[in-house]
């Protein structure tokens, strides 16, 4: 056991035994002094990896009603309960559907014959791929499916010298991308749906799906065409001969026609995008319902799109244990009104800011968080209340602070911390620092552009 295990362990041990003998605090309840010990177990438990993670919250779910937390064992498995749970799981099921055809290749193929041969637009040509693919399924799947075909290319590489150094930069600018991609929809994320019910929650604000398009889509078209110039100028990919390339454009080329399997896939997503936009108006259609459904349709005996074994191999399993576990723990901050406590003790009520700068604010918070909260699930649930409440404080709608919130944790690139960016990481084409070489530049501009972007649209889209 490493050095970092011990640590995490020695110090989840601590603030169990603080948690159990320090007074209540002012202002406090029993129950919810003992709500931020307990997820603050659970935090130092999950960015240490003390413990297998979904172990972790195995632990934290059986600790739940020991402390109080809630009354009974229900309360500590609530969250599996979320809407959000099963998007995730249809999530993973949508990803091998796409992967089961050759979607992405041929979107990627008709890019490249553009891209002049050079590695620069063959960079932006895989970083846009990547971030329309993450429009419909969730960051981890998106990632793994791009990673695969870019390391095709990559390994074709006979030069060591020029296959790290475009190993590099690709493996940087895909989880980038993925990233990006991942604020265009509520379902181009979980992070997105468990912000979007934490705002309800909270503050009992909804925000349609075309409502998160309007603000989304355009960030997304601007930053991926900067995040690829900072890939370009900060890490320099090494040129690669013409033959090359061709030569894996050979591989990844589909020469047969649009099969009826393929065909079929197409034309379930696009009536789920249909469907998901819809729902900003028909009351009846939830995103949550039609994922899962489109999920099912693929998974449907006859349908020969995904078959059930491969489903249950593609989930993350980790990803679902921490979700369920954070959502509880959310519900628990909120309904032992801990989230209004930590607002009253840590955010003076006299100080009142304008749109743009607590907007500003909310972003710079956020990412500094994500520097000691690794966990964007578990840092959305920590800060949603507390923000939701210094929104109404300030007088403006607690929808600006929470799409800021997912929108940063969304794009917590700083370092390869997050599970996306592990998935690359892994691979040993760049060190821990690299990342933070470009990505500092889009996390400073974000700050700046959510600040403005934010408040503007949400006048336009009337967010409440």
């Amino acid at each position: 056991m490493n050095i970092r295990k011990n640590i995490g362990i020695c110090s989840a041990l601590i603030i169990l035994i603080i948690t159990a003998l320090m007074p209540v605090p002012y202002g406090l309840t029993l129950e919810g002094k003992n709500t931020i010990g307990i997820t603050l177990f659970f935090l130092v438990l999950l960015v240490t990896e003390a413990i297998p993670l979904a172990v972790s919250s195995l632990l934290t779910i059986g600790l739940i009603p020991i402390f109080n937390v809630s009354e009974r064992f229900e309360g500590a498995v609530l969250g599996f309960a979320h809407p959000v749970i099963f998007f995730i799981i249809a999530s993973f099921g949508i990803a091998g559907a796409i992967m089961n055809t050759p979607i992405t290749r041929r979107i990627l193929f008709a890019l490249l014959k553009k891209a002049g041969g050079r590695i620069e637009t063959v960079l932006l040509a895989m970083m846009i791929t990547t971030a329309v693919t993450s429009f419909f399924i969730s960051n981890i799947p998106t990632c793994a499916i791009m990673m695969s075909i870019a390391l095709e290319f990559i390994n074709s590489i006979e030069d060591s010298d020029a296959k790290r150094s475009i190993g590099k930069s690709f493996m940087i600018a895909i989880p980038v991308a993925t990233m990006i991609g991942g604020i265009a929809t509520p379902a181009s994320s979980s992070l997105n749906l468990l912000a979007i019910g934490l705002l309800e929650q909270n503050a009992g604000v909804t925000i349609t799906f075309v409502q998160w398009m309007a603000i989304g889509i355009p960030l997304v078209i601007v930053f991926i065409p900067f995040a690829w110039f900072l890939m370009i100028k900060v890490y320099k990919p090494a040129q690669i001969n013409l033959k090359k390339l061709k030569l894996y454009m050979d591989i990844i080329r589909v020469n047969e026609r649009v099969g009826k399997k393929e065909a079929f896939v197409i034309s379930i997503m696009v009536i789920m995008l249909i469907l998901w936009i819809l729902s900003s108006w028909v009351r009846g259609i939830e995103i949550f319902t039609v994922t899962l459904i489109g999920c099912v349709i693929f998974l449907l005996p006859g349908i020969n799109i995904l078959a059930w074994d491969k489903f249950l191999d593609d989930i993350n399993w980790n990803i679902i244990f921490i979700s369920g576990t954070t959502l509880s723990l959310a519900h628990a901050l909120v309904a032992n009104d801990v989230s209004n406590w930590m607002v009253n003790n840590l955010y003076p009520a006299n100080l009142l800011l304008s749109t743009n700068i607590l907007v500003g604010f909310a972003a710079v918070i956020t990412f500094i968080m994500l520097l000691i909260i690794t966990s964007a699930p578990a840092l959305i649930t920590v800060l949603a209340g507390p923000f939701a409440s210094i929104a109404l404080a300030n007088g403006i709608s607690s929808a600006y602070l929470i799409i800021v919130l997912a929108f940063c944790a969304c794009n917590c690139y700083l370092f390869p911390l997050d599970t996306v960016q592990l998935l690359t990481y892994s691979k040993g084409y760049y060190r821990m620092t690299d990342m933070c070489k470009s990505t500092i530049f889009l996390q400073i501009a974000l700050i700046i552009i959510l600040a403005f972007w934010i408040p503007f649209m949400g006048g336009i889209m009337n967010l409440k």
